[in-house]
């Protein structure tokens, strides 16, 4: 079995479980605090790439057996001695079909890499500078080069929620002052009034920077995991190119090249049949447990949310549970 294969197929399940991950990032409670002023496009966001993941990864309607106006290479080829009136023409022209085939799955992971990337910029724009300042700080601190995990950083929330409570009563004294030094009782409780306004304000904003930030790292490396998924299609392309530079000459087809002509489809039809059962039997039932999280956000520690919530708990098992099937999948079982 090609241990380029599992690898493969390990980096479809990376990107799954790294999902998984923001989504418990986003939907946890830190430090029991009951302000939950998420961006709103977190969520939402998230549930959006969920889906375009999902739809990515279900390509099991198309199987080496031949679907949707793309024939089996492998029936194809084995067609030539088997059917009469078949001929070179047709194995070329079902290696053609599955090209396109695994192109428009490269598009798609492209576009899904773009779309994550966009979330990141997204969540970076939403920072606030200091916030940005301490990120980028803590990265060069930990990692050496910036963009990298703030896990190892557990400084890092304590402070963005320091700021939210040094801000929130920055604006409430402010709000005493401008009572105490109004001389009518109008004045007074107008001057009240929108200092409370700026008061829920400065939480907003700092606690919206909150989350954008503490999402970035997790997003950073969905982008990275997208990266290596790509390699799937890559590969896919690459054998179905020299596969069909062999069919280019059926004239030179000497008995040792036909026989790794065979072999060579036969290892391109394993791992698209692995890919197909690795996202039916684990990968799409993951992504809705998944999208079930993210429309239960902010649950606390006790509900599906959070790092060490059920729900994150339960995407991580099944996610091991993939890799470990992986070698099964491969051999058709």
């Amino acid at each position: 079995m090609s241990q380029q294969n599992q690898k493969l197929l390990k980096a479809l399940v990376s990107v799954v479980a790294t999902l998984g991950k923001v989504a418990a990032t986003v939907t946890g409670s830190h430090r029991d605090v009951r302000q939950r002023v998420s961006p709103k496009f977190l969520p939402a966001a998230l549930r959006r790439f969920t889906q375009s993941l999902r739809e990515t990864l279900d390509h099991g309607d198309v199987t080496s057996m031949g679907h949707r106006g793309v024939p089996s290479l492998g029936r194809a080829l084995a067609a030539l001695w088997a059917t009469p009136g078949t001929n070179w023409a047709d194995v070329r022209a079902a290696a053609k079909a599955w090209q396109e085939l695994v192109a428009a799955l490269r598009e798609r992971w492209d576009r899904l890499q773009e779309e994550a990337d966009e979330l990141r910029k997204t969540c970076w724009d939403a920072t606030p500078s200091w916030a940005k300042h301490l990120w980028l700080k803590a990265t060069f601190r930990e990692r050496g080069q910036p963009g990298d995990s703030l896990e190892a950083t557990p400084w890092w929330l304590p402070v963005t929620l320091d700021r939210v409570e040094g801000a929130s009563a920055g604006a409430t004294h402010n709000a005493q002052v401008a009572a105490a030094t109004s001389e009518e009782e109008e004045a007074t409780s107008e001057a009240m009034d929108e200092a409370v306004v700026a008061t829920s304000r400065v939480r907003v904003a700092t606690w919206r920077g909150h989350w954008a930030v503490v999402a970035l790292a997790p997003l950073k490396r969905l982008v990275d995991a997208c990266d290596k998924a790509i390699e799937f299609t890559w590969d896919m392309q690459t054998q179905l190119e020299e596969i069909e530079d062999t069919l280019k000459w059926p004239e030179q087809m000497s008995p040792n090249i036909l026989e790794a002509l065979v072999a060579d489809v036969a290892e391109f039809e394993r791992l698209w049949e692995g890919s197909a059962r690795l996202a039916t039997h684990h990968l799409l039932p993951t992504l809705w447990d998944i999208h079930n999280l993210l429309l239960s956000p902010y649950a606390g520690p006790g509900g599906p949310g959070g790092p060490g919530g059920p729900g994150s708990r339960a995407v991580a098992k099944r996610c091991q549970k993939a890799i470990k099937d992986i070698p099964r999948l491969l051999r058709g079982q």
